[in-house]
């Protein structure tokens, strides 16, 4: 049943109580109430408490109806928007206006309402409205049986439950009149025509369950009471109800027949300030009554909006005409303050304090960066217009830190954030900034208290590397903390004196310093048998002491190492080594003697020698000299005799005397390989001289010959020049008797005294013999070997030799006759390639050819054969062939042989064999093919 406030058969809507509207109560102080006017189609505010007129917030002042922006028709739920705009639901122009407080010309329809229809986003005579949370328009579609929630941007409706048909299924809805939004978000819904409350806990119809019902009266609005959860006051057609929610059972709150207590059609409620009193829109008396929430049920209402002449409706003034929607004004938005510290976020930034279902809130408040919390950050409603209060945040303040290595003296700055600044922080002693930095860095504090500071290293010194200072001291106690430096227990090095101090590094000398060890000196000695007069002091301090040039003096030896300056262990003279005292000794030098008068000194530095005189085969004047090193002193002055060959050497030959077999030195002389002359005989020798001059010769004499006695000559006419050998001549000498001389009569001299030597006197009988001379052949020869006729022919030479033999007749009876003309064949090396003759040993001459250690050269393989030439050139040499690699391929046909086997009388055809040996085996292999061989024995 859908009726209105002008109905002709309102008294029947009483009596049945039908119910059209709902309102969550907001927080704050009201001071008016915005009233839909709908019979004026006007939205009117109304002071409270006052009888003052109201005043137009939206629609026409002549009250006409339009479809413009500045026009309403017939408006029914009003509702505050976050921001404290009013949102009016315009029912007969089917649209929703946004309206500016106090400014109906600026009313703007809601972005996502296409317009009149049954399609998401249209509307068809829309009723109740209110806000989630978030923004969201909640929106009771009631002829079309529906409640949409809708964003104010086109395309954001959606259908929260009913299906657009009339039904009371669980997802159907039948006039859905006023909506509210619960503190949790739940939404409520007036079904007015199917008497019932329904509850939706989330966006679809599935979330949606009856909450109450109201058999005989008709569900109009709901105020959700915040301070009994879940339960809320119901507006029926006649009377307003208590109701716990849940499907409890509602009790009576007001509507009875005495004055205002009275209600003639009750539509849109509304709390005051601090819920005290419910607001009752009564469309039929064209009035606004409040009812105290803990007064006496039936008699707890009085008038709040009505004209002081209870004249009937109107437009003007304080009257109203069939007024339907309410919401509270309490005269003012908050706007957000501009105070520090704080971060809000926009969308849960709720300004006006009539703003259903949280009023006046600001929610999940921060502290901006360099604020803190000093509570919970809280945002705290306006009282008249203006900015809200923020409360719970504050500038985090920092402290002078109390770090070490840092120097606060000369801070300054602000330690308060955000505009924390400070500067003039230096390093403390002992503390410095790393490379490539000049200043602290300083780092405000996250929360109060100290701030924090980087940039100042403590400086640790390092242990410097010096001569002077012993560092190894048990008893070193060291600290290299620049800030809490110490090095105690030094020591001064060997080398030097004092009493070491150290002093802490700074930061451009990372090494700690230590003074006070200052180097010895050492001064030049004055030790005997050290010549110090090429000296080089390059340094006489003690640890840089350098010292050389110094020697040994005469008569002291020079150690291998040489002479060392080692300095001095404290001030005072540096001392030196290496030169040593010695003693010279007698020398077995050659031409000396050391008679029983010599007087001898021998220590070197102080030598002296007398009476030493000259040996004999020597002369002179003996001079001894002091040894320069330990061992003999030297002789000199005394000379050997020198000795020279005698002018006449007659009887004597030197052809043997080598070079260096005439010694004529007297001490050694001796006169070697000298021999009697040719005719002289005897035993030569040479005596030494006594003084310089010739030496003598001995022992030689002329040979002289005799005449022989052989009867083979006459020497009846013998003529004698001369019998001694060197000049001997004798002739005239004949055969005797029977004897004859075919070769004529040879005459020579004797070689020692006695006879001389007579040949060629043969008697007819007289013959040679064949020589037995290697190199010829006699298988050929005819011979005549007498003496007197001798004639020999075919003498050849033998193998092995070369030339032309020839026979010539002995001298006497008996002896071989002589063969000459042939040679030994001589083989040369050759140069085959394929030879090696590195290790050769060679007999070259063919009859004693040998050749062995001849071998193959690189890259040949064989047994090298060497034969001898057959004439004179190079020897063969054969056996050795070049290395080469052949590839056989085998037949593809195998013999297997898996046991030992005898294949000497029948071999395997094929040439490949292969041999599956299972224990051990031994054979061999005979074959004339060399390929199958090798395969064999592989």
């Amino acid at each position: 049943v859908c009726l209105h406030a002008a109905s002709p058969i309102r008294p029947l809507a009483m009596k049945l109580g039908l119910a059209f509207s709902l309102l969550v109560a907001p927080a704050g102080g009201a001071v008016s109430v915005y009233v839909a006017n709908k019979s004026g189609n006007q939205v009117r505010r109304c002071p409270l408490d006052s009888t003052d007129s109201c005043v137009l917030v939206a629609g026409k002042s002549d009250a006409t109806s339009g479809a413009a922006n500045d026009a309403l028709t017939q408006p029914e739920g009003v509702a505050v928007t976050r921001d404290g705009s009013l949102a009016i639901a315009d029912d007969r122009n089917n649209r929703v206006m946004v309206c500016p407080r106090d400014n109906p010309a600026g009313c703007t329809p809601l972005q996502s309402i296409t317009g009149a229809g049954a399609a998401v986003g249209q509307l068809s005579r829309p009723y109740g409205i209110a806000f989630t949370k978030e923004g969201e328009y909640v929106i009771a579609d009631y002829s079309n049986h529906r409640v949409q929630i809708c964003k104010d941007d086109p395309g954001s409706c959606v259908v929260l439950t009913g299906t657009g048909t009339p039904g009371d299924a669980a997802d159907q809805l039948s006039g859905p009149y006023g909506v509210a939004v619960g503190p949790a978000g739940e939404i409520y819904i007036c079904d007015s025509s199917n008497n019932r409350v329904i509850k939706c806990t989330g966006r679809d119809s599935s979330t949606c369950s009856v909450d109450a019902t109201v058999a005989t009266l008709v569900p109009l609005t709901v105020l959700v009471d915040e301070g009994t959860p879940g339960s809320y006051y119901l507006a029926t057609s006649s009377d307003v109800k208590k109701c716990p929610g849940g499907g409890g059972e509602c009790t009576y709150f007001t509507g009875s027949d005495a004055d205002a207590n009275f209600l003639s059609g009750p539509r849109f409620m509304a709390f005051n300030a601090d819920k005290s009193k419910v607001y009752v829109v009564e469309s039929g008396q064209h009035q606004v009554v409040a009812c105290d929430v803990s007064g006496t049920p039936g008699s707890n209402c009085e008038y709040a909006v009505r004209p002081a002449d209870s004249t009937p409706s109107g437009n003007t003034g304080r009257h109203l005409n069939g007024p339907t929607g309410i919401a509270l004004d309490s005269g003012y938005t908050c706007t957000r303050p501009t105070t520090p510290g704080y971060v809000i976020d926009a969308s849960k930034e709720y300004l006006s304090p009539d703003f259903l279902p949280t009023g006046f809130q600001v929610e999940d408040i921060t502290c901006a960066d360099g604020y803190e919390s000093n509570g919970t950050p809280t945002a705290t409603a306006c009282t008249s217009q203006g900015p809200y209060t923020l409360s719970g945040c504050a500038p985090i303040t920092c402290t002078h830190p109390a770090t070490e290595g840092y120097n606060f003296d000369s801070a300054t700055g602000v330690l308060e954030k955000p505009s924390f600044s400070v500067t003039g922080i230096t390093c403390s002693d002992g503390y410095d900034f790393p490379a490539g930095t000049t200043e602290v860095t300083v780092t405000a504090c996250a929360t109060s208290g100290p701030y924090t500071v980087a940039g100042c290293t403590m400086r640790v010194c390092q242990r410097p590397t010096l001569d002077s200072v012993d560092f190894t001291s048990g008893t070193l106690d060291e600290d290299l903390n620049a800030p809490t430096f110490k090095a105690e227990g030094l020591a001064c090095a060997s080398g030097y004196s004092g009493t070491p101090v150290a002093t802490v590094c700074t930061a451009a000398e990372p090494e700690y310093t230590v003074t006070g060890c200052e180097p010895i000196e050492c001064i030049q000695p004055s030790t005997a048998g050290y010549d110090f007069g090429a000296v080089v002091a390059t340094s006489v301090f003690v640890p840089t002491f350098d010292v050389t040039g110094i020697t040994c003096m005469d008569g002291y030896a020079t150690a291998e190492a040489g002479v060392i300056a080692v300095a001095c262990a404290s001030a005072g003279e540096y001392s030196v080594a290496g030169c040593t005292e010695f003693s010279c000794t007698r020398p077995a030098t050659p031409g000396y003697e050391f008679p029983e008068a010599v007087t001898e000194n021998l220590l070197a530095h102080s030598f002296e020698v007398t009476g030493v005189t000259c040996a004999t085969h020597y002369s002179g004047t003996a001079v001894p000299t002091a040894c320069t090193e330990a061992g003999d002193y030297t002789l000199t002055g005394c000379e050997a005799i020198q000795c020279t060959r005698p002018a006449d050497v007659t009887g004597y030959s030197f052809d043997n005397v080598v070079a260096d077999g005439e010694v004529l030195s007297a001490p050694e002389f001796a006169v070697t390989g000298l021999a009697c002359a040719a005719g002289y005989e005897g035993t030569a020798a040479a005596t030494v001289c006594d003084a310089a001059g010739e030496y003598t010769l001995a022992g030689c004499t002329v040979i002289s010959c005799t005449q022989p006695t052989d009867p083979a000559f006459d020497f009846g006419a013998v003529v004698v020049t001369s019998l001694e050998a060197p000049d001997f001549n004798v002739d005239g000498i004949t055969c005797a008797d029977t004897y004859t001389a075919p070769n004529g009569i040879s005459i020579e001299a004797c070689t020692s005294s006695g006879p001389y030597t007579v040949t060629g006197c043969v008697t007819d009988s007289a013959a040679c013999v064949r020589p037995t001379t290697a190199g010829y052949v006699f298988d050929a020869v005819t011979e005549e070997l007498t003496i007197v006729s001798f004639a020999v022919s075919g003498v050849t030479c033998a193998t092995g030799y070369t030339g032309t033999a020839a026979a010539a007749a002995c001298t006497g009876d008996g002896d071989a006759y002589t063969v000459s003309g042939c040679e030994p064949v001589m083989c040369t090396r050759p140069t085959t390639a394929g030879f090696d003759f590195a290790g050769a040993s060679e007999e070259l001459a063919v009859p004693v050819f040998e050749v062995s250690g001849v071998v193959c050269a690189e890259g040949y393989t064989g047994t090298p054969v060497v034969t001898p030439c057959t004439a004179a050139g190079p020897y063969t040499v054969a056996g050795c062939d070049e290395t080469t690699t052949t590839t056989t391929e085998l037949p593809t046909t195998t013999t297997t042989i898996s046991e030992a086997e005898d294949v000497t009388t029948a071999p395997p055809t094929p040439e490949s064999l292969v041999f599956n040996i299972s224990g051990s085996f031994s054979f061999q292999a005979e074959t004339d093919d060399d390929t199958v061989h090798d395969a064999v024995q592989e």
